[in-house]
């Protein structure tokens, strides 16, 4: 289902998934204004924050009281390299809640208020998440994989909003809310009346040319194996991964495969040994997580404190036998086959078509070209060139490695001792 694309009176472009004959709405704005173009940390995600927090016009009080008088909400979804803000609505509500969502885009106040509520809720959460094994795991892996100051690994800390001010995020919204740096997603019943709306609220958007690629800070040379104690956890968190997965590398659909096989669905290797065969833990998987310059192959699991050890030996056993031999012909067809229904899946309907068309404009590659591409090597990539993918991909001593729980050190390990303060990398 191919996707239309105009503009706006301002330049802004619209791409659209239609097709849905009920009058159903969901409109997306879609900034790059994420990590990669801030000037400095954090500025990404607290302009985020507080657009919410009340426009020119209206209270955050009365933003959050007008869209649920009208059975919705307004959504900005965590990303890494866009900031969005979503709005699902039906045909007779669009002309009074498109203006307001508009509104909170083109004119939030910024006030001082705002920002220090903001500010204060940001602190809480923080507190509350250094409490959490599963938050200082991915913290922990993020930050060795990228590098602390690296705008896909740095995280923050309690000092981390020292010296930034409502100024701040002023000028980081003008340098990027504006028609020439965002894209309009829309899904559902788009008539030309709605095409109409659409221009008269969004298209007051101000005009403005893109935001430069940015050029990210290098990343780690060297992996590392660190381990944080929680001596009352009764599990232990288990992260590996490495960087320089794209989404617009040829390699990147035959590594959909090699991650179907290793540990990305219930019959996986990592599954099948781990758990079933040998019950270490409940759940354990791989991971491909792909953002818009660069991405990772990763493994997680959660053990028992006393099966760390060996979990961590079988999931160098599965990763040394795709490195030595070819995948066997019946459990290549099996993945061929979980893959071909997920992809079908993923298509049914208006609203799968969406969901690629949106994840491509948030990533920036072609959805299209991906999706041919992916079909084309689920239905024929070789074991041999599986093979190879995991000897480039899986060799040993290129992920990093995080533990996090109750389980004794392990060796070679660095231990981490404070959890609020950012690693040295």
């Amino acid at each position: 289902m191919p996707a239309r694309r105009w503009q706006l009176s301002n330049g802004l472009p619209v791409v659209a998934v239609t097709g849905v004959e009920q009058p159903v709405l969901k409109v997306e704005l879609i900034v790059d204004a994420g990590r990669p173009f801030e000037p400095r940390k954090l500025i990404s995600a607290l302009t985020d924050d507080l657009l919410t927090e009340g426009t020119r016009h209206r209270s955050a009080a009365e933003v959050e009281a007008f869209f649920e008088h009208f059975g919705t909400s307004l959504r900005q979804p965590d990303l890494m390299d866009t900031n969005n803000l979503s709005l699902s609505t039906i045909h007779r509500r669009a002309a009074e809640v498109l203006p307001v969502m508009a509104e909170v885009a083109i004119s939030p106040s910024f006030s001082v208020e705002g920002f220090e509520r903001m500010l204060r809720r940001r602190k809480q959460n923080l507190r509350e998440n250094l409490a959490d094994n599963d938050t200082l795991a991915y913290r922990l892996i993020t930050e060795a994989i990228f590098g602390s100051h690296h705008p896909y690994g740095y995280n923050s800390y309690l000092d981390s909003f020292e010296g930034i001010g409502p100024e701040d995020l002023v000028a980081f919204h003008r340098q990027t809310y504006h028609a020439g740096n965002a894209t309009l997603f829309v899904a559902g019943n788009v008539t030309p009346a709605i095409e109409k709306l659409l221009d008269e609220t969004f298209g007051q958007m101000p005009s403005g040319g893109s935001v430069p690629a940015p050029t990210l800070l290098a990343k780690p040379t060297q992996p590392r194996l660190l381990q944080l104690s929680r001596p009352r956890a009764q599990q232990s968190m288990i992260r590996r991964g490495r960087s320089g997965i794209q989404i617009t590398n040829p390699d990147y659909p035959g590594l959909v495969v090699l991650d179907t096989v290793f540990g990305g669905y219930f019959g996986s290797r990592l599954m099948r040994n781990i758990r079933e065969e040998k019950g270490f833990t409940y759940g354990i998987e791989s991971d491909l997580e792909v953002y818009r310059f660069d991405g990772t192959f990763g493994v997680s699991a959660d053990v028992a404190n006393e099966s760390l050890v060996e979990v961590r030996r079988e999931i160098d056993l599965e990763v040394e036998k795709l490195l030595q031999d070819p995948v066997p012909a019946p459990e290549l067809d099996m993945v061929r086959a979980y893959l071909s229904g997920n992809i079908a899946m993923g298509l049914d309907g208006v609203l799968g078509h969406a969901y690629r068309y949106r994840a491509a404009l948030i990533k920036d590659y072609d959805a299209n070209d991906y999706l041919q591409r992916l079909e084309d090597t689920v239905l024929h990539i070789t074991p041999a060139e599986l093979q190879d993918l995991a000897q480039r991909y899986l060799c040993p001593g290129q992920d990093s490695e995080v533990i996090v729980g109750g389980a004794p050190p392990v060796d070679g390990v660095e231990m981490v001792l404070d959890v609020e303060r950012p690693l040295d990398v």
